[in-house]
């Protein structure tokens, strides 16, 4: 047997095979846009490597395309056939089988299962990695911190993928609050692990939540330490743009968004997340965004049916109505009341309940029924982190739905939310504070009190 970059026994054939398997393990904890092809090296020196199949099929699910299933259970098909020929270790046979539950509409299950082999094998990044990108997409948040507040502490500096590990410990901190453990745990990441793409994310996320623009737009830097990244490079873009909004650049908003977020138009629904979700914070802030919109509308247009993920159901729905095709978006919200009560996955169903109330609420506003989308959003607001993303992501709905009360007269609620907001933020927030000003405006009354708390004065006191 030979021994990966975890340490763990691996049932490859040769060295050649182990070699490329390690690239591939580094390249997938780094978000290299070479992974496939280490990948492609691996296959092409162990055709029956059973672990490689097996991770390739998850990996694929990831992706959330209905198209690649079939492809996927292919997977699933060559790394039975493997283990058949030739014997293979515990965790392989785990890993293969995680893949079989997520194929059987069980993410959740397979996450389990990934995690399970980190108890006997706790430095095993392949299955930390893996579980750590489903609970991200379920919205697991606790459950994602617990497992790494298991296995993180135990990765020595020695270890050649300790960076790699800080950096997921980072975000899984940062998604439950712990901002300051956050950040010190991602600065280590990329200081071990220069390529942790995911770390340097991670760390600038918690410079988003806690209102620290300049800082962010210093450690995003040029792009020359995740340059190698493959499409988590457009959504590291899109935090510096961000923070750029922030500071009120909206024009190095928009070159950001037509040179770097949409530089490559992909239909990955990550990529339209980005963009969508963008153009809207661009939108509320009054910014003309021209004809933006038209082109994500059309690549979400094709994926109007695919329900394989709620997240991005709702962000194909936002590019549509961006564009003004409301009946798309309408489609995709009525598919997610259908899923909530009929779809065979039960994470599916506790997403979609949450997301069609977000989905008609984005319909609401669009079509300038503002206390209807206040309703709405205020109704899945508490429960859309089952639709999995980063808090960061799912502020845009937080934002729409302030916009809503604001836009329905409902200004004292939105006060107050937007006082919360402030000092969340440490007192710097210009989506806030701007509002929070217009709302000061107003007749003195409980509205302008709760607009001088939240100046950064009072919160200092």
């Amino acid at each position: 047997m030979y021994h990966d970059l975890s340490g763990d026994c691996v049932s490859v054939a040769n060295d050649t095979a182990r070699l490329a398997w390690n690239d591939t393990l580094e390249a997938l904890l780094a978000h290299a846009a070479a992974t496939p092809e280490h990948l492609a090296r691996t296959f092409a020196a162990d055709p029956d490597f059973a672990l490689a199949h097996a991770a390739k099929g998850l990996m694929l699910l990831s992706l959330a395309r209905p198209e690649l299933l079939g492809a996927a259970g292919d997977c699933l098909a060559k790394a039975q056939a493997s283990i058949a020929l030739r014997p293979v270790t515990r965790r392989e046979r785990m890993v293969t089988e995680a893949l079989a539950l997520w194929l059987a509409d069980a993410p959740r299950q397979a996450a389990q299962r990934l995690e399970t082999i980190l108890e006997a094998h706790p430095f095993d990044v392949l299955a930390l990695k893996l579980s750590h990108g489903l609970r991200f997409m379920l919205g697991d948040q606790p459950e994602m911190l617990a497992s790494l507040r298991r296995v993180a502490p135990g990765f020595g500096e020695g270890h050649p993928l300790a960076g790699y590990v800080n950096g997921c410990y980072a975000f899984a901190l940062e998604e439950q609050g712990f901002y300051a453990e956050a950040e010190r745990a991602g600065r280590r990441a990329v200081h071990l692990s220069p390529r942790d793409a995911w770390g340097r994310h991670a760390v600038a996320h918690v410079l988003e939540m806690t209102g620290r623009a300049d800082e962010g737009v210093a450690w995003l830097g040029d792009g020359s330490n995740w340059a190698h990244a493959n499409n988590l490079r457009f959504h590291i873009v899109w935090h510096l743009a961000l923070f750029r909004l922030e500071r009120g650049e909206t024009a190095e908003v928009l070159r950001l968004y037509d040179d770097d977020i949409r530089g490559e138009q992909t239909d990955d629904y990550r990529d339209i997340a980005n963009g969508a979700s963008l153009l809207a914070r661009l939108d509320y802030a009054g910014v003309d965004v021209g004809g933006r919109w038209e082109e994500l509308a059309e690549k979400a247009e094709a994926r109007i049916h695919d329900g394989r993920l709620v997240f991005a159901d709702l962000h194909y729905a936002l590019a549509l109505l961006g564009a003004g095709h409301h009946d798309g978006a309408e489609t995709i919200a009525r598919s997610l009341v259908e899923h909530a009560h009929t779809h065979p996955s039960g994470e599916r169903r506790a997403a979609a309940r949450n997301g069609a109330l977000a989905a008609f609420g984005l319909i609401a506003f669009r079509e300038g029924d503002y206390a209807e989308a206040a309703r709405l959003l205020g109704g899945a607001r508490n429960g859309l982190v089952a639709i999995g993303g980063s808090h960061a992501q799912r502020d845009l709905f937080e934002q729409a739905y302030v916009e809503s009360l604001i836009r329905s007269g409902s200004h004292d609620r939105a006060a107050r939310i937007l006082s919360e907001r402030l000092a969340r933020r440490g007192g710097s927030n210009l989506f806030a504070a701007r509002r929070l000003a217009q709302l000061r405006s107003r007749p003195a009354g409980r509205v302008a009190a709760l607009a001088i708390a939240a100046t950064p004065l009072a919160i200092a006191h």
